[in-house]
């Protein structure tokens, strides 16, 4: 194998693990090529449980369920994993250890374009209904926030239509962030790595932003108003782990 690979086997296909780089969010996958990343400073012993939890996330992803539900489904997958190659106790501990370290990580990155970019990207198009809905693409979708979200301030439930948006986020930032999670789970589905997907739908984020708000200095002002709250709730997340109130496996999470 190259230098920095390793592999894994999942319902008799063999992965790659990629470990010779950076990865922003601890773990991410390619389907286009077999290859899930994690980031190179991860200890080793997690290696094969966060590229395991990452096929697990895609499959379910694929299928239409929310990034919660399916996130959620790749923890049993990883705690079964751990529990199997450490016993049950050291297994429960070994994911919540690798949680703890996945939080410290900064999570989806800020768009980040060239002047002659801007004018490139097609600026999508949106419209809402209500503030609790949008059009998308001819395309009905129900906004849902009147929850606090764990693990990420926007989600989407393919299969219903809905889209579920951290109740800490400004209700002008809705469509904006709509945008961003279907056109992400478009390229998801079509085989993306999680930074591959983060950063062409960023691009399309943006062109809205810089649209509706009139410049690009405003519309990265916007992006990074969700990030400083995704910064904030990450750092919650992280407080409720350590204090035992956050259960890494949750069986009530929307589907």
């Amino acid at each position: 194998m190259p230098n920095g690979e390793k592999t894994i086997e999942f319902e008799g296909v063999k992965y790659k693990i990629d470990i010779s780089k950076k990865v922003s969010t601890a773990g991410d996958f390619d389907e286009r090529i077999n290859t899930a990343f994690v980031d190179k400073d991860m200890p080793e012993k997690f290696h094969e449980g966060i590229a395991l939890h990452e096929i697990v996330e895609r499959k379910f992803l694929k299928k239409g369920h929310s990034y919660q539900y399916s996130h959620n489904e790749a923890q049993k997958a990883e705690l079964a994993f751990y529990k199997k190659k450490f016993g049950d106790a050291e297994g429960e501990k070994a994911l919540i250890e690798e949680e703890a370290l996945v939080l410290a990580m900064p999570g989806r990155k800020p768009p980040t374009r060239k002047k002659k970019e801007v004018s490139a990207t097609p600026v999508p198009k949106i419209q809402s209904i209500t503030l609790k809905a949008v059009i998308y693409e001819g395309k009905t979708h129900l906004i849902d926030n009147s929850n606090s979200l764990v693990g990420d301030i926007v989600d989407f439930y393919e299969r219903k239509r809905i889209i579920y948006i951290d109740r800490d986020i400004p209700d002008w930032l809705f469509e904006g962030m709509a945008i961003y999670t279907i056109e992400e789970r478009k390229l998801l589905k079509q085989g993306f790595s999680y930074e591959d997907a983060n950063k062409e739908a960023s691009k399309l984020e943006l062109a809205y932003y810089v649209e509706k708000l009139g410049s690009q200095e405003a519309a990265q002002k916007a992006i990074g108003e969700e990030l400083k709250i995704q910064s904030m709730k990450f750092a919650q997340d992280k407080k409720d782990l350590k204090d035992g109130e956050r259960k890494v496996v949750n069986e009530n999470v929307p589907r």
